[in-house]
């Protein structure tokens, strides 16, 4: 039987990969994608994509003064049952006019509605976010997609709003998000959904439903497009 002589924390092939480039990979891609790619295992110790310990202690009771701001929506139009509308806010902290790496959860609209509430729910939401929060929502493929974002794009004339094409897996489309909730910068505003919201990030993706996760991709790859620091700014 093999038995690895190296001891816990020593790099199989430090002349290619030498510990500070992997501590470096590791920190940029998450456990997760980590194990699968340079340790031979589809997934960590303990499983999952996302943990609730790393949650913990990240609840603020207020938002920073100023961020920029997106909002990212994954619709469905089944009222009362099947997968739910959501629309998660996403805040990144300004300070100095630079942005810092600290990301804020600020909203979570969460709801089972048919079309029309669908519609009067983005509605809705896009005034109380005003008019410098984008509004941003996963764009199905085929015809129907394009014409739920045409009529919706005319729906918020005046706002920043567009459709998002729906690229890779919903793991792949999550990464972004994840590999910051690993390294620490992910943090919630205190609120009735954030219990919800934790178990249902923790739960994915094997659970039933996906609809936060989703909206959160949507809302944080937005965020992090805007490079300038005028970008999606505003004050709240």
């Amino acid at each position: 039987m093999f038995v690895d002589p190296r001891q816990p924390g020593e790099a199989l092939w430090p002349a290619k990969y030498p510990i500070a480039e992997l501590v470096r990979h590791k920190a940029m891609l998450g456990s997760y994608d980590f194990a699968a790619l340079y340790m031979g295992a589809p997934a960590p110790s303990g499983g999952g994509l996302f943990k609730d310990i790393w949650f913990a202690g990240r609840i603020l009771d207020t938002a920073p003064a100023n961020m920029r701001v997106a909002r990212g929506w994954d619709t469905a139009g089944t009222e009362g049952g099947g997968d739910a509308t959501c629309g998660v806010k996403t805040g990144q902290e300004i300070l100095d006019g630079h942005a810092t790496g600290r990301i804020i959860i600020l909203d979570v609209r969460h709801a089972r509605l048919g079309p029309d509430g669908v519609n009067k729910l983005i509605q809705v939401t896009a005034e109380i976010d005003g008019r410098g929060c984008p509004q941003r929502e996963e764009k199905e493929g085929g015809s129907a997609g394009v014409a739920v974002i045409a009529a919706r794009t005319k729906t918020l004339a005046g706002y920043d709003y567009a459709g998002v094409p729906v690229t890779g897996s919903k793991i792949t489309r999550s990464k972004p998000f994840r590999a910051q909730c690993e390294a620490g910068n992910v943090y919630l505003l205190r609120a009735p959904w954030n219990a919800a919201y934790i178990q249902e990030l923790c739960g994915f993706p094997t659970a039933k439903h996906d609809d936060r996760v989703d909206a959160t991709s949507c809302s944080f790859n937005a965020l992090t497009e805007a490079r300038a620091p005028g970008d999606y700014g505003v004050t709240i």
